[in-house]
């Protein structure tokens, strides 16, 4: 991976260490009754189309931005954890097939919230960087912070989760509410007469924990799945809360649970240590998203019944490849000269809407070994 270094005058981090919340902890105390957020249609708020009209922001990117010279390319995740291992492989990959300065590299806050977020964009904007990728923590609360990008003309774009009322020039990503409906169709199969579940996320004011929990709602409300209420919310605290949630869980509603779902990376590993504390391993299912390497190892173990998979790497690697050529050739051709080789690859680019689906796969312990085989055989340990 590409050497990481902590932060020194306006320089992004590129240093990974745990990322622990710093907010009031009754703040995200989950209620009793079961949330509900907007569907990821198009053109509905909430989805990856943009809320506003951001005709005149593409038309004004069309052209090329700096067609020689050095372009030094930086990357914001949301948080700290495993699951951005196998991105900043992809970034890496992309800075090499882009012709991207090699100090390009990524950066994330300290804690898991939108100031925090937005003081290290801010950061990387002193740094005179030539383009962002962001995974925003807050969707509506950092649209503000990307627009101001946007209007002294450097391009931003979202990958994991996206700011659709900002003023981004595309998204990389899951399709989210699709991702949350595999999930949701893998629960029907597990509980062909229905079940109850209980969530658990790190913050659901980020767009891909809406859009996953909703599809996830979606596709199991006729098949008698409910949810006990609505998710716990950890705040990406993954060694602390997320674990206490899972137990809180456990002690609150005991075997009126016959489901547990994980919408971040880091919440399927602290659901199966906290099932198997309470002696409750086999005697529930567990659908988790994303292939942190503990997940994959409780698949190998049939510990975890589901495990709906991104392709961070891919993450990395396009947004590179995509700010390169926003800043070389412009908006439009960008997505267009990636498109051929993206869709080769079983992706789906819409130019239209500026959204690259980079899609999922449902891993369970049937196909898990070849998977598991496939991973490795790239190189990476985790998805």
């Amino acid at each position: 991976m590409m050497k990481r270094l902590p932060l020194l005058g306006g320089l992004a981090v590129l240093a990974l260490s745990v990322s622990l919340t710093g907010c009031d902890p009754d703040k995200n105390k989950p209620t009793d009754t079961p949330g509900t957020t907007t569907p990821a249609k198009a053109g509905e708020t909430g989805s990856t189309v943009p809320a506003t009209d951001n005709k005149a922001t593409f038309a004004a990117f069309n052209k090329p931005r700096k067609e020689t010279g050095d372009i030094t390319l930086k990357v914001i995740t949301n948080g700290n954890s495993p699951f951005w291992d196998s991105m900043g492989e992809g970034l890496k990959v992309g800075v090499k097939e882009a012709g991207a300065n090699p100090s390009s590299g990524w950066t994330y806050p300290q804690k898991a919230d939108n100031n925090s977020q937005k003081d290290v964009f801010e950061q990387t904007m002193a740094a005179n960087v030539d383009g962002i990728a962001v995974s925003p923590v807050q969707a509506d609360a950092f649209a503000a912070v990307i627009d101001s990008a946007i209007a002294k003309g450097v391009p931003v774009i979202t990958f994991d989760s996206d700011s659709p009322t900002s003023k981004r020039l595309a998204y990389i990503g899951t399709i989210n509410y699709e991702a949350g409906k595999r999930a949701g169709e893998a629960a029907v199969t597990l509980f062909p007469n229905g079940g109850a579940f209980v969530a658990f996320v790190g913050n659901m004011t980020a767009d891909n924990a809406k859009q996953r929990f909703q599809g996830f709602v979606d596709a199991t409300k006729d098949h008698k799945i409910t949810m006990l209420q609505a998710p716990y919310e950890d705040d990406k605290d993954a060694t602390g809360r997320a674990h206490a949630n899972v137990a809180d869980a456990i002690t609150k509603y005991g075997n009126k649970i016959n489901g547990f779902l994980g919408l971040y990376s880091y919440n399927g590993p602290a659901i199966v240590d906290e099932v198997q504390k309470a002696g409750l391993l086999g005697k529930v299912k567990i659908v988790v998203f994303d292939g942190e390497p503990r997940t994959l190892d409780n698949l190998a173990k049939k510990l975890v019944d589901v495990a709906v998979v991104q392709k961070p790497f891919e993450f990395g690697r396009i947004s590179a490849r995509l700010l390169m050529l926003i800043n070389r050739k412009g908006l439009d051709a960008a997505l267009m000269e990636l498109k051929p080789e993206l869709e080769k690859s079983g992706m789906t680019v819409d130019p239209e809407k500026h959204i690259i689906d980079t899609g999922v796969q449902v891993i369970t312990p049937a196909n898990a070994p070849a998977f598991l085989k496939e991973l490795k055989d790239k190189g990476l340990k985790s998805t």
